[in-house]
């Protein structure tokens, strides 16, 4: 019986021990504010639409993350800011002049957010060309929050 008591206090010590430092590396790890990152979110999605009416490649582009990529339906993945830039221009040739974006669900933590939503396209005449529902995974950089990967599709029927 002598013999187990050293080896037991030992074990017990250990794992007060451990609890202690477990409990200070949690409470050092800074937590997410979600309130602070919807806001930041919804006042670049608003820029963002506004870029079409401006016809502003570079201002669109700016929401994205150097390294982000696009997932467009019908086309290979676009990963460059060039690539991001040329499809922006592709659109505005194509006459959308407006784009609202609705979040419905962000969920994610300081690593990355992603934001589940639906968009509606846009003409000159606020007519709306397309509707459809889209993923964006969010990542901070340089302070701000951009749009590392973007995914979207149509609700429109196909075009027979």
């Amino acid at each position: 019986m002598k013999k187990l008591f050293f080896p037991m206090a030992l074990l017990v010590a250990l794992n007060i021990v451990s609890c202690k430092d477990a409990d200070k590396s949690s409470s050092a790890t800074p937590t997410l504010n979600m309130d602070s990152v919807k806001s930041a979110i919804a006042a670049s999605n608003k820029s963002y639409g506004e870029c079409f009416a401006k016809g502003d490649s570079t201002g669109f582009v700016s929401h994205y993350t150097k390294d982000a990529c696009i997932n467009v339906s019908n086309m290979p993945r676009i990963c460059s800011p060039a690539g991001i830039a040329g499809f922006f221009n592709m659109g505005c040739k194509m006459g959308i002049k407006g784009l609202d974006l609705t979040t419905e669900e962000l969920i994610g933590g300081k690593d990355g957010v992603a934001e589940i939503g639906k968009y509606n396209m846009k003409d000159s005449a606020g007519n709306s060309m397309d509707k459809g529902k889209f993923i964006v995974v969010w990542k901070e950089e340089d302070g701000k929050w951009k749009m590392h990967r973007d995914i979207w599709n149509s609700d429109m029927p196909p075009m027979k």
